[in-house]
């Protein structure tokens, strides 16, 4: 286990003032924040009558400092840093008080809340690192690139599923929007394909109740993550879902990450029109038949395979997800359909890393099945063909 204390220092980055906000606040968020307010939207009314009655948040610290960076209200701002002193062991929170309320903060009160340890155990999670980075920048301190290359280290297991922790997940989407902003480095420049596919990735792998009903950290994580690039085809797709009433936080303490996060001027695409399937060579699959509730979903990954509302029989017959057929291999010989511009087929149900050969002579052909034993016919593989142990 290891304690880490960051010492005031130098500043990352110079900033227009004292009381400018430097954590997830940039300057168009904030007008955005504000715009709500003067309209008073149904996010801001929500917010607001979640600071002025729940004092007992475990938000509490993150609501009362938001609501003062948005309206100036000193009395709740002044609240926020009491909070903050009481809760110093709420790093996340104590830290974005610090930043959003500057210039209610004291000297006394600053050095106090620069001071208290950071605990590390183990391998550094992605919450801790944005912990790490929050006091790094709200106190004026230096953190250094190795802190970067600790995170990147993460990145294995999130690309090998733990993007399905909403908590991590959301926790990167700040960290990843802190370090830009600080030292506009883009952390997602180390696989920026898996990433540019990460909001298609985030969709499709919810089962369809999960889909349907998320927990309101998800909902938190996909709206940070379209806020990272909203450009992104997979972005406006998540912007969609994530932006349909019957997903809207109107009450706990989701609600001030939704005023945050939720942009409808950003744009966003019906994600019932993006393809039911992402596949990747990593040895992950997961597809549904459509986008309704009680809708065949399923997920192939080197740990198994997975379904739910399909069925008996799915695994043993071709399936059709959108413009993807899915092929099990039965036998040594395997009936490849004619897959017409922009469809796909897959053939799975091989050993795992398999090598194999097909055709003879100097039509043969090796392959090699991904860790979920799924193989990715080319686009001129076609009709019958009989595989063969490499």
């Amino acid at each position: 286990m290891l304690l880490l204390f960051l010492a005031p220092m130098v500043p990352l980055i110079a900033q227009e003032s004292a009381n400018t906000p430097k954590l997830l606040l940039n300057a168009q968020r904030l007008r955005r924040l504000k715009r709500d307010r003067e309209r008073k939207t149904s996010r801001w009314v929500n917010f607001e009558n979640r600071v002025n009655n729940v004092p007992d948040s475990p938000e509490r610290g993150f609501e009362l400092a938001l609501y003062y960076a948005i309206t100036g209200d000193e009395a709740k701002g002044r609240e926020a840093v009491r909070w903050a002193l009481g809760h110093k062991y709420s790093p996340r929170q104590s830290q974005l008080v610090l930043d959003w309320c500057a210039s209610l903060v004291s000297s006394d009160q600053k050095k106090e809340l620069a001071v208290v340890p950071l605990i590390i155990d183990g391998q550094m999670s992605f919450e801790q690192a944005r912990n790490i980075w929050f006091r790094s920048i709200a106190s004026g301190s230096e953190t250094g690139p190795e802190n970067e290359d600790a995170i990147r280290s993460r990145f294995g297991w999130l690309m090998d599923g733990g993007y399905r922790d909403a908590d991590e997940l959301y926790a990167l989407c700040e960290l990843i929007n802190t370090i830009h902003a600080a030292t506009r480095t883009d952390l997602r420049d180390t696989d920026a394909h898996f990433f540019s596919a990460l909001p298609a990735l985030l969709l499709l792998s919810a089962k369809p109740r999960e889909l349907n009903a998320p927990s309101w950290m998800m909902h938190a994580a996909a709206l940070g993550l379209v806020a990272l690039d909203p450009n992104l085809p997979g972005s406006q797709f998540l912007q969609s879902w994530a932006l349909e009433d019957s997903q809207t936080l109107r009450e706990g303490p989701g609600v001030a990450y939704e005023l945050l996060w939720a942009d409808p001027y950003l744009p966003g695409v019906g994600y019932q029109n993006m393809d039911p399937w992402v596949y990747d060579e990593r040895g992950r699959l997961f597809a549904r038949s459509n986008w309704d509730p009680n809708s065949c979903w399923i997920g192939i990954s080197p740990q198994g395979a997975t379904q739910e509302n399909c069925p008996p029989n799915w695994q043993n017959e071709s399936a059709t997800f959108g413009r993807l057929t899915l092929v099990p291999a039965k036998g040594r010989c395997v009936d490849i359909p004619h897959a017409a511009h922009n469809e796909a087929v897959l053939v799975w149900k091989l050993k795992p890393n398999q090598k194999m050969t097909y055709g003879k002579g100097k039509d043969a052909h090796t392959i090699e099945a991904d860790p979920a034993g799924i193989w990715r016919p080319g686009v001129n593989v076609e009709g019958r063909i009989c595989l063969s142990a490499h």
